[in-house]
């Protein structure tokens, strides 16, 4: 019988390796130091706030539009389950209101000049720096850049810092002045490349997607992600250990043999889906220069703390799909996503259910807090923004170190990770979100290539 492929971690990349490699008839073995399988996937109640359904943790959609996620929710019986989001409009808070998002845009940059003259967030100065500056043609990027070093001097500060950063900065708990264009808004970064005038190359993109568009942009499962983890646990069976964390890896000549809890494992590869932390003091011994690079991607720590109270108390109608704070503003929210208004599943007719998240790289407030006076922060900031009368359930889940954050150079380094692997230590695959991807469906595309490979 051949030795087993391991794969370390059971988040969503490792999960999606593993169920391949049992497609494929390959033996596997799942190791997950954790008690639960899933990573930052995850749903569950909001104690006490009367729902009769489980709420998202997390991420609660995923981008439609790269199959991936849909094709295994398929796959695993969950196609009756996918759902598409309202497409009500999201609103930025600025200077004491929501204020609507210029459209048409790509990753929150507007390419039409009178979506930006007519708007209320974009100051009269903000618009005459921007029609100064987005017609006016630039160089191909070459290379790499951050988001800041590309955009600030194509649509200038104002549209940047109230549009682009709030949404990728937010998104990522983090900077979008530190952020990789091509790791983290692939997008902007075919636009850059293009050259010539950013509107011209925006506006194909939105033509080309158009043209090309089958079915929602986004999708969610009703009920909760937590099914996709369940699903797939469930395909894999015993060969998941859960609480059984890798401890150290060694080669045997034909492969490499796993420690964990104390038992050592041959395997014939050894798929390493965990956090870059850990991957690093694995691969060390045997590929130190990738250990560094591993050891060196840093992490956002957020927190999203789950609201529900009667609708009737909130002032606003919620008539859209929530907003996003640009840090001038100062408060503690960094989004607050209108779930009931936004997903269908999560209307019950009765409950407003607000999904508030804080932290960012640069502003780490919360990490100082307890949580009942983060929670009460954010339900103040709630009165402010929206009206909220009265006392919410709230359930409140820190995520920290969970969001990779994408320096420029990324993708080369990664490059160079597989390249040391394959040279000096064959049969050890590194993937996950720390790599290639911080969404569900590039963790799936990333963890069925490993298996794959």
């Amino acid at each position: 019988m051949s030795s087993p492929v391991i794969v370390v971690g059971g988040g969503i990349t490792g999960l999606a390796a593993a169920y391949d490699l049992v497609q494929q008839g390959r033996t596997v073995v799942l190791l997950e130091a954790d008690t639960r399988l899933g990573g930052k996937i995850n749903s569950g109640p909001v104690t006490g706030a009367g729902l009769a359904f489980d709420v998202d943790m997390a991420a609660d959609g995923f981008l439609a539009r790269q199959p991936d996620v849909v094709d295994l929710c398929h796959e695993l019986g969950l196609g009756d389950q996918l759902v598409a989001p309202s497409g009500a409009p999201a609103y930025i808070w600025f200077d004491g209101a929501l204020r609507n998002i210029p459209t048409p845009s790509v990753l929150g940059v507007p390419f039409d000049i009178a979506s930006i003259e007519n708007s209320d967030l974009i100051s009269p100065a903000g618009t005459a720096d921007f029609v100064a500056r987005i017609d006016k043609p630039a160089n191909p990027l070459v290379g790499d850049a951050s988001v800041g070093e590309v955009l600030r001097p194509r649509v200038g500060d104002e549209v940047f810092e109230r549009l682009i950063d709030p949404l990728l900065g937010g998104i990522n708990a983090g900077e979008a002045d530190r952020l990789s264009i091509e790791a983290g808004a692939a997008q902007l970064a075919d636009a850059a490349r293009a050259g010539g005038s950013l509107p011209v190359a925006l506006r194909a993109q939105v033509d080309a997607s158009l043209a090309a568009a089958a079915g929602p942009v986004f999708n969610g499962l009703r009920g909760g992600s937590h099914q996709l983890i369940d699903a797939l646990g469930a395909a894999l069976g015993d060969r998941v250990r859960i609480s059984t964390p890798a401890e150290r890896l060694e080669p045997t000549g034909g492969g490499w043999r796993v420690w964990a809890d104390g038992e050592a494992i041959d395997a014939s590869r050894v798929i390493l889906a965990s956090p870059s932390w850990v991957t690093a003091g694995l691969i060390a011994p045997y590929v130190p220069e990738s250990a560094a690079m591993l050891a060196g991607v840093s992490y956002g720590d957020a927190i999203l703390v789950t609201f529900v109270i009667d609708k009737s108390k909130i002032a606003n109608p919620l008539n859209g799909s929530g907003f996003l704070v640009p840090r001038s503003q100062g408060l503690l929210m960094t989004a607050c996503s209108w779930s009931s208004s936004k997903w269908g599943h999560y209307d019950d007719g009765i409950h407003a259910i607000l999904r508030v998240s804080a932290g960012r790289t640069d502003d780490l407030r919360w990490l100082d807090m307890s949580t009942a006076d983060i929670v009460d922060a954010l339900r103040r900031e709630l009165v402010t923004t929206i009206g909220l009368a009265g006392e919410p359930t709230a359930r409140a889940t820190p995520w920290r170190q969970s969001l990779p954050q994408y320096r420029p150079g990324h993708f080369d380094r990664c490059d160079d990770i597989d390249a040391q692997l394959a040279a000096e230590a064959p049969g050890l695959t590194v993937t996950g979100a720390q790599m290639r991807g911080l969404g569900l469906p590039a963790c799936v595309r990333q963890g069925r290539a490993a298996a794959q490979a």
